[in-house]
């Protein structure tokens, strides 16, 4: 199409396709009229364009972004409309920019001649998401858009990753192109590599008697996790992946001492108290991992590619702003090594306790169904949860193999996440089964999409760990207040908890297509559980199912997620059991 013919819309959707950019989460409305025109004109001519997945709620679709964006490491794209529909998307926003997500959140805004008149379903989107995003924009002319939209996804994917929001007024999406404005010049000159500090922080590791490597989500954004644990077998040092960093090394390699901090396991917070150095790539120190007297009378290296994060919170001895992959590739060309076998072999005792016993009674342990689907799934799906004491038990008990593989929300803490975020997921990577464990508190907050499963026929494999509590509250309730329980109990009817089973009447299983004919996916399933001496059959049962499936486990009320760290307490006070 010629240039001078093309609309704003246009110019949109011939960006994204030249960007690569194969899925559109998103729901509709008035500000975002123009691109739907344009992207359903495409399709019905057989043109290349994104797929658009219509979410049932734009909340969902931001997380449905995140999720593909995490599982591909890809940009992860959502649209939504002005006012409500931006608003909606600000949690999602949030989380991405909490975790570094790399995603791009196209809204509609009302037409640029209306902006601050109060207008319908005007929102100051820009200024409202200011705080919470790497970077935002305001399209007011058409000749800004092209170049507005290479470095949102630019700036989204490069350095730390993070949201970037691009909002465009309607009338920049229905005006045609004339001009073109030239890409803005950005002034931030790149660090340059300090090969000095590398070497010393090395130097550092190698004299350490006691070390221990944090890794954080970074080593995944850099695409470095084969270099690490490379890394950590050439110095001979035990390696704790934070939350975020989960699957950056396998569970079984013998250096491994799984996720630390609050709810960490045994072996990385006794290894994280007993060190003599400890060596973060690219992670932060956040309140649940860098607890009260963290790093106290201990050797503190970081390297991270975000300069603000060096010094932030915790005082560092040698600090290093740098790619991680950068300073992986320096450290391993640099044919240093060390051996630390003391240090290892008291490691191996403690890995004896990862992951943390845990008892067995009359009714189903969360824990064992993490355990059962971990292997049942050879440790190789895409574990996708929501927030409470279901995603703790995830991260404690699931054998993660890979990278990417985990898929939850750690610095907002967002419950709802799980199951749009899962859909997202599964769009990343259909080739691997997609494993959503939720809880029964978490699971009722966007359960909308599970309409948006059914109708794209997703073949997700839904757990939701009910204990008719809002669990993790309950559980601080109980050791910190006398067991006092305030708005935390989702059965108000006796023993009722609430039921994940009714549900298949509300998914139809034909919807139309694109053509106008039917076609039919598999129905929703739904199962229950109850008995643990059932467990492991119904989990095979629903893994083997052909299509959605949610079970609803009947789990352990009084279960509490441990170990842990009490608030305002140091690694020393963990509770253990």
């Amino acid at each position: 199409m010629n240039s001078s013919t093309r609309t704003g819309a246009a110019l949109l959707f011939d960006v994204l396709n030249d960007l690569g950019v194969e899925y559109i989460f998103g729901h509709t409305g008035g500000a975002v009229i123009p691109l739907h025109v344009e992207l359903n004109k495409r399709m019905r001519r057989g043109a290349p364009v994104p797929r658009f997945i219509l979410c049932r709620q734009e909340g969902g679709a931001g997380h449905a972004a995140e999720g593909y964006a995490r599982a591909s490491g890809r940009v992860g794209v959502a649209l939504t409309t002005s006012g409500p529909g931006a608003t909606n998307l600000a949690t999602p926003i949030a989380d991405a920019h909490k975790d570094s997500v790399p995603t791009v959140f196209i809204t509609g805004q009302v037409p640029s001649f209306a902006i601050g008149s109060d207008a319908f379903q005007e929102v100051d989107t820009v200024g409202m998401t200011r705080p919470i995003s790497k970077h935002n924009y305001l399209v007011k002319d058409v000749a800004d858009l092209e170049w507005i939209l290479r470095e949102a996804f630019a700036l989204a994917a490069g350095g730390r990753p993070g949201p970037v929001v691009v909002d465009i007024c309607k009338d920049v999406q229905l005006a045609t192109l004339t001009r073109q404005s030239p890409p803005r010049r950005r002034h931030r000159e790149p660090i340059p590599f300090d090969a000095t500090m590398a070497d010393a922080i090395l130097a550092a590791l190698i004299a350490a008697e006691r070390p221990v490597i944090k890794a954080g989500g970074g080593i995944i954004h850099a695409g470095a996790s084969t270099a690490l644990r490379t890394f950590v077998e050439r110095f001979d040092a035990p390696v704790t992946t934070t939350f975020n960093g989960l699957g950056t090394v396998p569970f079984a390699l013998p250096h491994n001492l799984g996720m630390p901090g609050m709810h960490g396991t045994i072996p990385a917070n006794y290894a994280l108290r007993e060190a003599d150095l400890i060596l973060t790539l690219g992670g932060r120190f956040d309140d649940r991992v860098a607890v009260k007297g963290f790093g106290a009378g201990q050797r503190i290296a970081h390297v991270d590619i975000d300069p603000s994060e060096i010094d932030k919170t915790i005082r560092t001895d040698l600090a290093l702003v740098a790619p991680l992959d950068t300073f992986l590739d320096h450290a391993l060309a640099s044919g240093l090594s060390a051996r630390h076998p003391g240090w290892l072999a008291q490691i191996a005792e403690w890995r004896k306790q990862m992951p943390a016993p845990y008892g067995r009674g009359d009714y189903i342990k969360p824990q064992a169904v993490v355990e059962c689907l971990s292997e049942l799934t050879e440790g190789t799906a895409t574990l996708v949860t929501g927030v409470g004491q279901h995603q703790m038990w995830a991260a404690q008990y699931y054998r993660f193999n890979r990278p990417r593989q985990w898929i939850s929300s750690g610095g907002l803490g967002t419950m709802g996440f799980g199951l749009p975020a899962a859909v997202g997921a599964w769009f990343a990577n259909p080739d691997h089964p997609v494993v959503l464990i939720d809880g029964d508190g978490s699971f009722q907050m966007n359960m909308q999409e599970l309409a948006t499963v059914v109708t794209n026929g997703i073949p997700l494999k839904m757990f939701v760990l009910n204990n008719s509590f809002l669990g993790m509250v309950r559980q601080w309730e109980d050791m910190m207040d006398g067991g006092h329980h305030y708005e935390t109990c989702l059965a108000r009817n006796g023993d009722c908890a609430p039921d994940c089973v009714e549900l298949d009447q509300t998914c139809r299983r034909q919807v139309p297509n694109l053509t106008g004919l039917s076609q039919v996916f598999p129905r929703l399933t739904t199962r229950r559980v109850k008995e643990p001496e059932r467990l492991r059959e119904a989990l095979e049962e629903a893994l083997a199912i052909d299509g959605p499936v949610v079970v609803d486990v009947w789990v352990d009320k009084a279960e509490n997620v441990l170990p842990m760290v009490p608030p305002g307490q140091g690694l020393a006070q963990m509770i253990e059991s």
